[in-house]
């Protein structure tokens, strides 16, 4: 089978958001290693300026047990610079943890009893497919059934369960649709930062479970416990919890890469094969039950599979990253309302108050600008990215950025000039100037709102 012909799904790359996540979080470093400093400073230590009192309430303990929530952005970042820093470390654990051998240790070259070719003929599959890449069989029994894991930052490595290899026996087409799939994260680089075996992806799983029990459950035991002092901290608890929400960034990085990775696939084996092998995704007894965080919900990636030639899936692609940022910046801003409000601000006083904090710190200009640059220029330098993490490996035979562009490309003007309004849009907001709301209100300025209301009796 060769790549689809005709229909313009020529599957270019988005931008890269999760190697450009990585690179703000290493940007960021120095500044979220002062502001822990300052946490530890204010809430365990005595020089926070609190009082025995306060410090001794409940609403001060859920305060404390709220942090951890904030520490998991932190540790996603940590995690992330030490997955892609060494890789040969994460390597050994992988071919320890999952059990993993080389697929020629179980290449005898036969054929099974339905006249489909065995692990000879995946090997020989895997060769075309994914030219330079080494194909290994995990003996563990749980693990997904096809996943890219690093070794090296030049090694293009897949492993295979062995329900992927009964798969293969039974249905070389959806086989190869998932074989493929992986070859779009490998030809990404995201296979050093995602995959199986990823300290990344893991930090990214538990991160629910971290953000109802030290996020949800303070607020919730605060409520219950209906003391005096404990509605002094629930401001800040809220405070905290906005915070927390910043791992929605990451999540929408990985959520792009798997979306992208399956136009890959599209490209090669066509939409009906590609949502067919999707379904083999779904583990049994879970068919409609909890889905990974790290990986898009089965209705978003089979609709978007759907429509891997329409314009809608390649603009999105490219405007994932502004999107998260967008929408984290909403989820801060309705948080730090409702917490000015809990505070004693009145309503209008809050919402005004909000709408500059998120005006001042996650609109800004050198963010937005390097955003509108990002989505402008990427499509001169995807077959510049591609060529990169290909390397030795060569051109794979699904196609590229090199390729003529179809309509649909990510690369044609129309796709360009739509994902360019929603930056564009958003940068325009940040050169706004400030509407000075902080400085009149009467909990982030007291001293300034009751010199005015002096001045104004």
């Amino acid at each position: 089978m060769r790549p689809r012909a005709g229909g313009g799904g020529t599957p270019s790359a988005p931008p890269p958001w999760l190697w450009l996540l990585m690179a703000a979080y290493l940007w960021q470093l120095p500044s979220g290693v002062g502001w822990w400093r300052a946490q530890i400073r204010d809430l365990w230590t005595d020089r926070g300026g609190y009082s025995a009192e306060v410090v001794a309430s409940p609403g001060f303990a859920a305060l404390r047990v709220s942090t951890v929530s904030q520490l998991m952005p932190t540790l996603v970042l940590v995690a992330g610079l030490f997955t892609v820093a060494v890789p040969h470390v994460r390597g050994r654990y992988t071919r320890w943890r999952y059990r993993l051998t080389d697929v020629t240790a179980f290449d005898d070259g036969t054929a099974d009893a339905t006249g489909q070719e065995g692990l000879a003929g995946l090997r020989r599959a895997a060769r075309t497919w994914a030219p330079g890449t080494t194909l290994a069989v995990s003996m563990w029994g749980e693990s997904p059934p096809a996943r890219v894991y690093a070794t090296g930052w030049r090694e293009r490595r897949i492993a295979v369960s062995l329900e992927f290899v009964a798969l293969w026996r039974r249905s070389p087409d959806r086989a190869r649709a998932l074989l493929v799939h992986e070859v779009g994260h490998l030809d990404c680089g995201e296979h050093l930062v995602a995959g199986l075996g990823s300290p990344f992806t893991r930090t990214v799983q538990v991160w629910p479970v971290v953000f109802l029990a030290s996020g949800v459950a303070p607020l919730v035991w605060l409520a219950a416990r209906h003391e005096p002092t404990s509605s002094l901290m629930w401001a800040q608890v809220v405070v905290v919890l906005s915070k927390a929400t910043v791992v929605m960034v990451p999540v929408a990085a990985l959520w792009c890469a798997e979306l992208a990775a399956d136009r890959y696939a599209v490209a090669v084996s066509g939409p009906a094969t590609v949502a067919q092998a999707l379904h083999e995704l779904r583990p049994p007894g879970r068919r409609h039950g909890f889905w990974n965080v790290t990986h898009p919900p089965m209705r978003l990636r089979r609709w978007c599979v759907e429509r891997a030639d329409r314009p809608v899936v390649p603009v999105l692609l490219t405007v994932a990253g502004p999107l998260a940022l967008l929408a984290h910046a909403t989820v801060v801003t309705l948080l730090g309302g409702v917490a000015l409000v809990l505070a004693g601000d009145p309503l209008p006083a809050a919402v005004a108050s909000s709408l500059e904090l998120a005006h001042r710190n996650l609109l800004t200009v050198p963010l937005w600008a390097a955003v509108v640059c990002v989505v402008l220029v990427w499509p001169e330098l995807a077959a510049v990215w591609l060529r990169l993490w290909r390397g030795r490996a060569g051109a794979a035979v699904v196609p590229d950025a090199t390729a003529p562009p179809g309509v649909f490309a990510m690369g044609h003007w129309t796709v360009r000039a739509a994902a360019l309004v929603l930056p564009a849009l958003v940068l325009a907001v940040a050169l706004l100037p400030p509407t000075g709301a902080i400085d009149r209100d009467p909990v982030l300025r007291p001293s300034t709102a009751s010199a005015e209301t002096a001045s104004h009796p």
